[in-house]
């Protein structure tokens, strides 16, 4: 194990002695509240308040919003995991490597070879949410397992939350891509719009990456059925199929009576995404509590 000068300084506190990892819950709280703080201000200042900026301000507001998942992300997990008494490594290198591969396979697949803007967006709902499943969900589900297991299997599994916060930086990694590619085609999209797309983004694969890191840790730890990783990759493509149709249809929300124009209905998508990431978080928070709770209680026994 690495250990660093300054631990030698300042004795480990009595919290890390007890739980000497970073706690993933809490910074992913932290990170998810300031990307929603950001967006509802951009909101209030330009939707509300009508204030015009700068075309200047707006090119480096873009270029600060289309990376800031990723910054809070190094400030609020990355920096505070150098400083736990055992941090996790291969974090940078999942961050990355996700990078490249959504970059070079990811993107590609989904915009150019399955084309998926060009014929599902107008088909049936049902049709939709399949079709988004068996492209754009699978594909970036294996990439994010892919990436897991050939970088922190099985030599930086010591917890069940490793695989969390492992998925939730292949997650973000992704998304970072996504915002790229989103502002390389619209540069001239406002900041308000910008900020709504790009939580939109941090939500969904945050969501699934934590999901996948679930998969990947219960996998490692309680040596399930065979086919245990193919479901858990199957209800990420399951959310990703499903989460997208809906967002879009709750931000081109329903015709206006009187002018039978489609009204944007921004914070109805906000709020979908916002509890896509907390209900799911709750829920894989759940089941690793509860298996945790088995194994100790399994490890008392056989000790008595």
């Amino acid at each position: 194990m690495t250990t660093y000068g300054p631990r030698f300084i300042t004795p480990p506190s009595d919290e890390q002695e007890l739980y000497p990892y970073r706690p993933v819950w809490r910074s992913l709280i932290i990170e998810t509240a300031i990307s929603l703080s950001l967006v509802v201000i951009f909101y209030t200042l330009i939707d509300f308040l009508h204030i015009s900026l700068p075309t200047q301000l707006q090119s480096y507001l873009a270029v600060g919003l289309t990376f800031s998942s990723i910054l809070f992300w190094f400030v609020f997990s990355w920096w505070l995991e150098r400083r736990t008494a055992q941090p996790r490594q291969n974090m940078i290198t999942v961050i990355i490597l996700t990078m490249l591969v959504a970059n070079s396979i990811g993107v590609p697949l989904v915009n150019q070879f399955f084309q998926v803007d060009n014929w599902l967006p107008l088909a049936p709902a049902v049709n939709r949410i399949l079709g988004y499943t068996l492209t754009t969900g699978i594909t970036q589900g294996i990439i994010k397992y892919l990436v897991l297991r050939y970088t922190i299997w099985p030599q930086n599994l010591r917890v069940r939350l490793d695989g969390v916060a492992y998925g939730i930086a292949s997650g973000i990694g992704y998304a970072t891509i996504l915002n790229i590619q989103f502002i390389t085609f619209n540069s001239s999209t406002p900041a308000d719009t910008l900020s709504f797309q790009i939580f939109a983004n941090y939500a969904l694969h945050v969501s699934t990456g934590i999901v996948i890191g679930y998969g990947v840790s219960e996998a490692f730890f309680s040596n399930p059925t065979p086919i245990f990783l193919t479901i858990v990759l199957l209800v990420g493509a399951v959310v990703t199929g499903i989460t997208i149709p809906i967002h879009a249809g709750l931000v081109n929300s329903t015709l206006s009576i009187t002018s039978l124009v489609s009204a944007p209905k921004p914070l109805l998508g906000l709020g979908f995404s916002a509890s896509l990431l907390i209900g799911i978080s709750i829920i894989i928070a759940g089941l690793i509590r509860n298996a945790d709770r088995l194994e100790r209680e399994s490890r008392a026994d056989s000790e008595d």
